[in-house]
């Protein structure tokens, strides 16, 4: 049983999750707001709109995949691994992107970076494969 990599996993799909609230109710008011004073201008407002709304189902369908793989990681399923080997590879590369765009490691996206790292944390360090296969 991989009772910490379930964990990691868990504790990661639950943060998403809760993240996924301020980034779509307040994080669209707020593009919203920008796009109003004309700090975006209106050839990019509607494709900002469509990004932040992609981006914010992807936040809530990502954390309920955590939840659906946390189980199946712990019984050390293959499968499972690969899939939030996956996630965590997509966060780190986003995480680590955003820091070289902001030019600075710590920037208001840095946390998914901490995701990608628990992640690849789960299915690395802590993982063990099930013994049945």
């Amino acid at each position: 049983m991989n009772k910490i990599s379930y964990y990691l996993v868990v504790i990661v799909g639950l943060l998403t999750f809760i993240q996924f609230f301020p980034h779509a109710f307040l994080g669209m008011p707020s593009v919203l707001e920008h796009i109003q004073k004309g700090e975006i201008q209106p050839a990019a407002a509607q494709s900002m709109q469509m990004i932040w709304l992609y981006s914010s189902v992807m936040m809530l369908l990502s954390s309920i995949w955590l939840f659906f793989l946390a189980k199946p990681v712990k019984e050390g399923k293959h499968v499972a691994r690969l899939q939030v080997l996956y996630l965590s590879i997509g966060l780190l590369a986003f995480g680590l992107g955003c820091s070289y765009i902001a030019q600075t490691v710590f920037n208001p996206l840095f946390f998914f970076t901490v995701e990608g790292i628990l992640l690849l944390l789960s299915v690395t360090v802590f993982y063990r494969r099930d013994q049945q296969e």
